[in-house]
């Protein structure tokens, strides 16, 4: 009866460690297959992450600009720099007034009377023509001016050119009558020396002064008046004889 239970109890346990055994070779067999599978849907996860990155990265680079300086940008660039020299230019010739220019055009003599003994002397009548040239982008308004004819430095006549106004970019015309004589010079050698040539030299001085009015307000007031002189100086010679003005030159 002992050994009966024996074998029994023997038989019991092998039987339980065969069905152990299968157990395990059918459980090890599943595993090995979780853990491939588990294992190739994290290789597909990965390239599909792959892939969805790479054309992000490819229009992330399309979209990137270009940091080269090409031609079509340095032409943009010398253009830009042209109109903003053009610009300068035009607000430095428009905003910056310039001086008028004051000149004798011609000198007609009207009448003339010279001595040469005992005493030389000379006694004679201009009709001028004068002119004031305004260059600038505004008006220029000058007062009473007076003009000086001298002979060696000596006056010997001047006149009154009343005042006025010279509009922007245009030339303001005047005549003008001048009466000249000796009476100053006296007893010149240089007088006498020129008058029995028959040529006398003549200087015409003036500063006419007045401003250049580029802007106006509202209300009409000036504003932006710059002071300008416009200087004349001149110089004709007189052919005593012949009564007429040869040379007239302006500087």
């Amino acid at each position: 009866m002992a050994e009966t239970n024996f074998v029994q109890a023997k038989e019991n346990k092998d039987s339980t460690l065969v069905q152990s055994k299968e157990s395990d070779l059918e459980e090890q067999p599943q595993q090995a297959v979780q853990a491939k599978e588990n294992k190739d849907s994290t290789l597909v996860q990965s390239k599909e992450s792959d892939l969805e990155e790479q054309p992000q990265q490819s229009e992330d680079s399309t979209t990137e600009p270009s940091s080269k300086f090409t031609r079509k940008d340095l032409a943009k660039l010398v253009a830009s720099l042209v109109v903003v020299a053009l610009t300068i230019v035009f607000l430095v010739l428009v905003f910056t007034p310039k001086h008028p220019k004051f000149k004798v055009r011609s000198v007609a003599v009207e009448n003339l009377d010279y001595t040469t003994s005992p005493n030389p002397s000379f006694n004679m009548r201009f009709a001028a023509k004068m002119t004031v040239k305004n260059p600038n982008f505004g008006y220029f308004r000058y007062g009473v001016t007076n003009v000086s004819f001298a002979y060696k430095g000596i006056q010997v006549g001047e006149v009154s050119i009343p005042k006025a106004r010279v509009r922007a970019v245009s030339t303001r015309k005047m005549n003008a009558a001048i009466n000249l004589n000796s009476n100053n010079v006296g007893n010149d050698t240089n007088l006498e020396s020129d008058v029995r040539l028959g040529t006398l030299t003549l200087t015409v001085q003036s500063n006419m002064k007045g401003k250049v009015y580029l802007m106006f307000s509202g209300q009409r007031r000036k504003v932006n008046g710059r002071k300008r002189i416009a200087a004349l100086n001149c110089t004709l010679t007189v052919n005593l004889p012949k009564k007429l003005v040869q040379d007239v030159h302006c500087s």
